[in-house]
């Protein structure tokens, strides 16, 4: 079992194994990882740290995907690379040992003699998963495992969820009242949420290869569904990022004028669909959308799973944020495909039996069969509060690296 094989490799079960000082280390590792959120997909975040006699030497991290891995990133930052000779390098993630779009990082770290190198989180990729661990202990260097991993497992949610279900890592992000309202009954929704609270969307909206809505939303909010600065239309996207937008559109309601379709030759943009109105199709070709037939689940739905596939098998997408109404939002709850809430909530009563009431479509008669979450995180953004939180199923996922556990001593301040 991969559970068993991982464990194999992990050479502490206790925080004891591991010195204050190699936890300080990872931490920084973890810390430079992170500076990399939403450029590295597919592949996975990885920060590096070299020392010698105690003493930081270089650092590096993962900057985008097809650049140089972080322990390359942290060799190149050496000029004289004989110092490197006897030193301990710390990475949140196992070394490669297979040649991709760079050689293999074991193969750099035995050329240039490091005595030992710790380890955060084993790959779970199969094709990497202890490979490089066995190939360092062949070459007589020492390795540890498992520092911090649980944590390094939750930074690399996206990476972890792909690779070992392959499809998307599933965020939705919900904007509501206290009263769990989207909108006031008049459709209006302009603004739930405060300023602050939105450019925090905006950043968090980075760190996705594609934002999915529906029909609906489109319609109401005519949104643009892309990173940019809060008082400007243009797109906040990195040079060579790849970020698409899809939208759900079972009968091709889209309006030619929506700014989403609007701005289509400046940001990808998908419509999956039912019908094939060629005249529309035409149209929304020639503005830059690309349109993808996919079947219905009922005369009112399309089906989620094989626009999930599609996204993942033919667009390379790993991670989704979902910025939707209470249809699409329903649907993903009911076939148990979400992985992550953000939900800002404002400090408003909006009162009403609304239909835009975000979860209205659920209609569960038993409380015992709630959808149950986890609360991670609590912040107060503004006048708002954003709560981060998981679907209890993913808590009790049998793999040890979806259970994050946080110590406080292992925080990542």
């Amino acid at each position: 079992m991969q559970k068993d094989k991982d464990n194999n490799f992990y050479r502490t079960a206790h925080n004891s194994d591991f010195s204050t000082e190699d936890i300080k280390f990872m931490k920084l590792a973890v810390k430079l990882a992170g500076r990399a959120k939403g450029m590295t997909n597919p592949n996975p975040l990885v920060g590096a740290v070299i020392v010698k006699n105690g003493n930081i030497i270089a650092t590096g991290y993962h900057k985008i995907f097809g650049g140089p891995h972080a322990e390359i990133e942290a060799i190149n930052a050496v000029e004289n690379k004989k110092i490197l000779n006897g030193a301990k390098i710390y990475v949140t993630l196992e070394p490669c040992s297979i040649t991709g779009k760079t050689p293999p990082c074991v193969d750099s770290l035995i050329k240039y003699g490091f005595s030992e190198v710790i380890i955060g989180s084993v790959d779970p990729n199969p094709m990497v998963n202890s490979s490089g661990i066995k190939k360092l202990q062949s070459a007589k260097i020492k390795v540890r495992a498992g520092l911090l991993k649980d944590i390094i497992a939750r930074q690399n949610e996206i990476f972890f969820k792909h690779i070992k279900t392959k499809r998307p890592f599933i965020c939705c992000k919900i904007a509501a009242s206290i009263d769990g309202k989207v909108a006031a009954k008049t459709s209006n929704s302009k603004w739930i949420t405060g300023e602050t609270s939105r450019k925090t969307v905006q950043d968090i909206r980075r760190e996705f290869e594609c934002i999915l809505t529906g029909i609906n939303t489109v319609t109401a909010d005519n949104p643009y569904l892309y990173p940019r600065k809060e008082s400007t239309v243009k797109p906040l996207l990195e040079k060579n990022r790849k970020f698409y937008r899809a939208v759900l559109d079972l009968n091709l309601k889209i309006s030619p004028y929506s700014n989403i379709v609007k701005t289509a030759r400046e940001v990808k943009t998908l419509i999956f669909t039912a019908d094939d109105i060629l005249a529309k199709t035409k149209l929304l070709s020639e503005k830059g959308v690309e349109l993808i037939s996919v079947g219905r689940i009922n005369s009112v739905k399309l089906d989620i799973k094989e626009v999930l596939k599609i996204l993942y098998d033919r667009y390379k997408i790993t991670s989704i944020l979902v910025e939707s109404g209470p249809t699409l939002l329903t649907e993903l709850l009911r076939e148990n495909l979400v992985d992550k809430f953000y939900f800002f909530i404002a400090p408003k009563i909006i009162g009403g039996d609304s239909i835009y009431n975000i979860f209205s479509e659920l209609n569960i008669s038993n409380v015992n069969e709630a959808i149950k979450l986890k609360f991670e995180k609590i912040k107060k953004i503004g006048e708002d509060i954003l709560i981060t939180a998981y679907p209890v199923s993913y808590y009790n996922c049998s793999n040890d690296n979806y259970r994050h556990n946080y110590n406080n001593e292992y925080k990542i301040h």
